[in-house]
């Protein structure tokens, strides 16, 4: 050992089985508290989700805020981003941009999308962007057993420009 010595201001610790039994209950203790503090977190989340309100990392191009109306923070459309996802979605529900890459090129040259440190959009992250129900007024959270759960905030773009998005990807894979 390195002859370093736990030391508690509240608690004295010993060697005796006495202080190791309570060293080991109050750490016990300690570890439910987090448990149940998770679970308490957990089922906040689902209620809020179940009320359709986002509760995790706001996509790109919207932002959390208090509006009127309703509890707590809701999504809004976080400008100038929220025009250019906007774009890029309707430009490849429309056919405008034929291909996935094109989206990308289209993401890249906007000084207003959030890029890579080396000035790029990732493919993966174009494919993410296409398949966000949530720009369309939705929340799906499979683990949670929620799909096609109306969300309460403001629609980036439509539900049938979603769908539109969805026939193409099925054409093109």
């Amino acid at each position: 050992g390195i002859g370093a010595k736990l030391a508690s201001p509240s608690i004295e610790f010993g060697e005796d089985s006495d202080s190791m039994l309570v060293e080991n209950l109050l750490a016990s203790v300690s570890q439910h508290q987090r448990q149940k503090n998770a679970e308490q977190t957990k089922n906040r989340m689902k209620a809020r989700v179940m009320n359709g309100y986002w509760c995790f990392c706001p996509p790109v191009g919207m932002k959390f805020t208090h509006a009127p109306g309703h509890v707590g923070k809701v999504l809004v459309p976080d400008e100038p981003a929220a025009s250019v996802v906007r774009d890029a979605l309707e430009g490849y529900a429309s056919g405008r941009f034929e291909t996935q890459n094109e989206v990308r090129l289209f993401l890249e040259s906007s000084p207003h999308f959030p890029k890579n440190r080396n000035g790029t959009v990732h493919f993966q992250k174009v494919t993410n962007l296409l398949g966000k129900i949530l720009y369309a007024g939705y929340m799906n959270i499979p683990s949670w057993g929620m799909k096609m759960h109306r969300a309460k905030h403001e629609p980036l773009i439509s539900f049938e420009t979603f769908q539109a998005i969805q026939n193409r990807l099925k054409g093109n894979a």
